[in-house]
Order: C-alpha cells, then sequence, then structure tokens
C-alpha cells in the first residue's frame, strides 16, 4: 500500500508540473494574472516532494542493518 502511495504522489507531482508549465507560459498569451495559482501549485510540488525524499530518509532501518552494521564495528575494533 505504501508503495501504491508513493507512486501516485510521484506521478500527481510529474502532472502538477506539467500544468504549472502550461499555466506559466499561456499566462502572458491571453492575459491571465495567475500568480497566486502557480505559487500555490508549486507549492503543493514542493511539500509532495519533501514528503518522498523525507520518507527515505527518517526510515527506520531494519533489525538485519543494524545487526550487520554492529558486526563491521566488532570487526574494526578487532
Amino acid at each position: 500500500m505504501k508503495e501504491k502511495i508513493k507512486k501516485i504522489s510521484k506521478y500527481a507531482m510529474n502532472i502538477l508540473a506539467v500544468i504549472n508549465v502550461l499555466l506559466i507560459k499561456l499566462s502572458p498569451v491571453w492575459g491571465w494574472h495567475i500568480d497566486k495559482i502557480t505559487d500555490t501549485i508549486s507549492i503543493v510540488i514542493g511539500v509532495i516532494g519533501a514528503w518522498l525524499v523525507g520518507g527515505k530518509i527518517f526510515e527506520t532501518p531494519k533489525v538485519d542493518e543494524l545487526v550487520s552494521q554492529e558486526r563491521t564495528v566488532k570487526d574494526m575494533e578487532e
């Protein structure tokens, strides 16, 4: 389930980025004043990206990883 949410989040980020670029480039042509909308989309993209990266940084290591790290430290002491 967690991987499915991450995959959907990545697609959502890409779609929002494309929409944002289209709005930024087409707004002068059509005379739109959409600065706040594009700023909001950029913030949403940033929040999703931070969540995706933050999940990788703050994941708790598995027990096997901790045990293997402990062994290497003991080997280095000898």
